[in-house]
């Protein structure tokens, strides 16, 4: 799961973005900027804590329900170290297999073990990682069929 998820993500935009889209919300939450954060134009658009960092793209908020914070009382500074955290790869890889693991205990088979999961849990799970509570939307499934097509070659690029 955790191969193909950043399979999935390693395509996504450059980590300078992530730094850039950040700054921008910030700013529009300090009231730097007209309007507020979730009214930026398009991607941009968004609370700073939705905003993902790293090589499998996770959003701060959800790396700090995986540590055990309150995504909605975070200190400055538990919020720079959770993003510092989700920029360093392993680290990164660490908060998206623990986050996968909370997916999966939310789902109808949690009892599943991960390597007896079917084809549509896997592509759930993925839908999940994706979308959050949101993940039956069609943007959500649409990365879980990509999930499911690009398994094999995240599978293959571990051999």
């Amino acid at each position: 799961m955790v191969a193909g998820i950043a399979w999935q993500e390693v395509g996504g935009q450059w980590g300078w973005m992530d730094d850039g889209v950040d700054t921008l919300r910030g700013l529009a939450e300090d009231g730097w900027l007209p309007g507020t954060p979730e009214n930026l134009p398009s991607r941009l658009g968004g609370s700073p804590d939705e905003t993902s960092f790293g090589p499998i793209a996770i959003q701060v908020r959800r790396a700090a329900e995986v540590l055990g914070y309150d995504p909605a009382n975070l200190t400055d500074g538990q919020r720079d170290t959770i993003e510092a955290a989700l920029q360093d790869p392993g680290q990164n890889i660490f908060l998206a297999s623990e986050y996968l693991a909370m997916l999966k205990e939310e789902s109808g088979f949690a009892d599943v073990p991960a390597v007896q999961m079917t084809r549509e849990q896997r592509q759930e799970l993925a839908a999940r990682h994706n979308g959050g509570p949101y993940w039956q939307d069609d943007q959500a499934q649409g990365y879980g069929r990509g999930f499911d097509r690009n398994l094999d070659d995240a599978r293959s690029a571990l051999k």
